[in-house]
């Protein structure tokens, strides 16, 4: 079990002190893109299938939890407390994979862009039991999490905290074996060594741990971070403190790790496929989800994978096609119909029931398959 990760395997102290539950099947295959590189006249374009992380739910939460669901069970927690967009994809892989550990979540809700995804992980969250808590907004979290703190004290529970995306340190170290893992499928002959690894990002935890991977692997692959939220919330200046607290982390547990520092301008940052902001579609998005789904039979989503693969493609296109580009895909691709089959969205609480009244996003239904962020 343990061995599945290169991390515990290059070292080995780790063991000892890292809290780790395991959640996921790794390694994560890649995926030689090849009607991707004849469409855009490609050289090298491979997939890392992160989407096929657990088959209950994956994408790149997974990785995440293995080791902050750990850090909960072993301080004795019963319950997450975390929170996100009304259709956060962390929210539900939280609260599923939570489940199986016997940990109940809550989650603090604000609003987004009306899409089929988010009516879809509302459901799911209802169906797995998380105690969904309307904030309204950003600026309202932290009012509703005082609020939630307060309840549970008269309750006699304690609540762990778990930021937005599941992007803290520790869950950052699950991306640093991602990129350890790459580096073992680069030798091992699957893939050439990426030129760049490229990306979503949103609340740094994927992009941090990746980077902090591929640098102790030895690798020279740039980091590509595409941007899908705010530049408020998403920025080199955010990685670069994430990567720098994790990797103090692994100094202080095993000093022999010598993990690096990063700056800012370690990140190659893209925000042209932003758009009007979070879960707000454009047409680069849209071409590029049913790019991969026409060509790879791969299923994207427009919140997130679909402008990070615009974003990757049009870098490609700007460097003339003749370099390595790997793309991770962070999506879950674990079909949720069987879990929300049925379901009357007016079992929600009032404030969710809206999602399903009013109308979908611009650009939703050019999409092709169910989406998700």
């Amino acid at each position: 079990m343990y061995d599945d990760l290169p991390l515990f395997r290059r070292y080995p102290r780790l063991l000892a002190c890292l809290p780790w539950v395991s959640l996921g099947e790794w390694p994560t295959p890649v995926q030689h893109a090849r009607g991707l590189e004849e469409a855009h006249g490609f050289t090298s374009f491979y997939i890392k299938r992160d989407d096929l992380s657990s088959r209950l739910y994956g994408g790149n939460k997974v990785r995440k939890l293995e080791f902050s669901l750990a850090c909960a069970l072993r301080k004795g927690y019963g319950r997450i407390m975390t929170m996100g967009a009304a259709g956060s994809n962390h929210v539900l892989a939280t609260a599923m994979h939570g489940r199986r550990l016997g940990l109940a979540t809550t989650a603090l809700l604000f609003g987004q862009p009306c899409a089929e995804y988010v009516r879809r992980n509302l459901l799911a969250d209802y169906r797995c039991g998380v105690r969904m808590v309307w904030a309204g907004s950003i600026p309202g979290i932290p009012m509703a999490y005082a609020k939630e703190k307060a309840a549970a004290l008269l309750r006699g529970e304690r609540l762990y905290w778990l930021g937005p995306g599941g992007s803290s340190s520790s869950g950052s170290i699950g991306y640093v074996n991602a990129g350890l893992e790459i580096a073992e499928q680069v030798e091992a002959g699957l893939l050439p060594e990426p030129d760049y690894v490229v990306s979503a990002m949103g609340t740094h935890g994927t992009c941090a741990g990746l980077w902090l991977g591929l640098r102790l692997a030895g690798m020279r692959s740039q980091l590509v971070g595409a941007a899908v939220v705010e530049t408020a919330y998403c920025n080199p200046t955010l990685w670069a403190r994430l990567v720098n607290r994790t990797s103090a982390m692994l100094n202080r547990l095993d000093p022999g790790i010598k993990a690096p520092e990063a700056h800012p301008s370690d990140l190659v940052y893209l925000s042209g496929e932003l758009g009007r902001g979070y879960a707000h579609l454009t047409p680069a998005d849209v071409r590029a989800v049913c790019e991969a789904q026409e060509l790879e039979g791969l299923q994207l989503e427009g919140t997130y994978t679909g402008k990070a693969l615009a974003a990757a493609l049009d870098m490609g296109r700007e460097l003339g096609g003749g370099e390595s580009i790997l793309f991770i895909n962070t999506y879950n691709s674990a079909d949720l119909t069987p879990l929300i089959g049925g379901l009357d969205h007016r079992l929600l609480p009032q404030p969710f029931q809206r999602f399903f009244e009013m109308p979908c996003r611009a650009l939703e239904y050019e999409l092709q398959g169910p989406d998700g962020g």
